[in-house]
């Protein structure tokens, strides 16, 4: 608790001192989603968020981050970006489908803005039921807006991504009382999910905010009725920028590192596994079996992407099948090198990984740009490999 009060009062310090700003010239913020961190050790390396933080940091970290949702467990975001990009770094949390559960997410994230107005630069908090998690800020000359796509009218978790008549009545107010010269709005899921912007890919079509049709309609006449600049969501892992029927939607992808294990990554796990096996007296298949009872998903997931399941989902086949195919796909991997090209390059055609992304928003006098770095699909470097203006 003590420790949460002191980065209140740090961030409230960098809201003064960012009040005192000119509010002329670039302006610059981060948007970044769908990380979903694991608080272990093996995670902290440059390979996952924490790699996309000191890409950030390299890029020029802006005032503040944004990240629309899936953000679970938020604890350790907070940790990660406040190892980077320093603990005083603003950063606006999203709720998404995965702060839904367990209730852990959602509790971090009510006391994380207290009373709906603990975050710096506060203007509005939310609705009743969810004053902390839909709220908006101002910044410079922009202002902000942060929906909880997940509130029913009366609870902050009580429906499957809608935007009801009670978000509705609370949206359309704050955009009526606002001042500023650019609107940007941020929420989970997309109004309808556009193809990756590389590799085409595409996600949840059809069970985002199109799932019901009639609220989308009304929720994106409302965004161009006020002419906000764009709305922001993740959801889909996939990164693009659209123009929908006048509106700018922007899905701002993962930014996560790896979005998936990769078979390299499953190997070296199993290496592992065996060498401390022999300290142990264990033998190769019972290290393989004891391997595959930890990360039995993941492990199903690498064999079905390499095509060495016939075809049955990664979600269906049984465990036994499973092990036995990792055991031989495990020795085949490490001794055929012909195979072992072969499998990766496999399972990079079937997998169909969409980089890992953040953007840098920069708004000016005349316009505003969005930067979109992305790295390899494997947890290498970020490079600017797309920039967009918005008119």
């Amino acid at each position: 608790m003590k420790k949460r009060v002191l980065l209140l009062l740090l961030l409230s310090c960098v809201f003064f001192a960012h009040c005192c700003e000119k509010n002329d010239g670039e302006f610059t913020f981060i948007v970044a989603a769908d990380m979903r961190e694991k608080a272990m050790p093996e995670y902290r390396t440059s390979q996952y968020f924490l790699g996309a933080c000191e890409a950030i940091k390299k890029a020029g970290k802006g005032a503040f981050m944004v990240s629309p949702g899936d953000i679970d467990p938020p604890y350790a975001i907070r940790e990660v970006i406040s190892l980077v990009l320093g603990e005083t770094y603003p950063w606006y949390p999203v709720v998404g489908n995965h702060e839904l559960e367990p209730d852990a997410d959602l509790e971090y994230l009510r006391a994380y803005n207290e009373g709906g107005t603990s975050l710096p630069n506060i203007v509005r908090k939310g609705p009743p039921g969810c004053e902390e998690t839909t709220y908006s800020f101002d910044w410079g000359d922009n202002h902000f807006i942060v929906l909880n796509q997940y509130y029913d009218g009366q609870s902050d978790k009580g429906t499957d991504g809608e935007i009801v008549p009670e978000l509705m009545k609370w949206l359309k107010e704050d955009l009526t009382i606002n001042k500023k010269k650019y609107i940007f709005i941020f929420g989970h899921e997309p109004l309808v999910a556009i193809p990756d912007i590389d590799n085409g890919r595409i996600r949840h079509q059809g069970d985002s905010l199109d799932k019901y049709p009639k609220s989308s309609f009304r929720f994106h006449q409302l965004l161009r009725q006020f002419k906000v600049k764009a709305y922001f969501c993740g959801h889909t892992h996939n990164a693009s920028v659209a123009k929908i029927n006048g509106l700018w939607q922007i899905d701002v992808g993962h930014a996560r590192g790896l979005e998936a294990t990769i078979p390299s990554l499953i190997i070296k796990g199993i290496s592992e596994k065996i060498e401390y096996g022999r300290i142990k007296g264990l033998g190769e298949e019972k290290s393989i079996a004891a391997y595959f009872e930890e990360n039995a998903y993941e492990a199903k997931k690498i064999l079905y992407y390499t095509d060495l399941t016939n075809g049955i989902s990664y979600k269906k086949i049984d465990d036994k099948t499973a092990l036995d195919i990792l055991s031989i796909y495990y020795k085949q991997f490490t001794e055929n090198e012909a195979l072992r090209e072969s499998y990766q390059k496999t399972f990079r055609v079937n997998a169909n990984l969409a980089r890992s992304t953040f953007l840098r928003i920069i708004t000016g006098d005349d316009e505003v740009k969005v930067e979109i770095y992305r790295d390899d699909t494997s947890g290498g470097d970020y490079t600017l490999m797309h920039l967009v203006t918005l008119n």
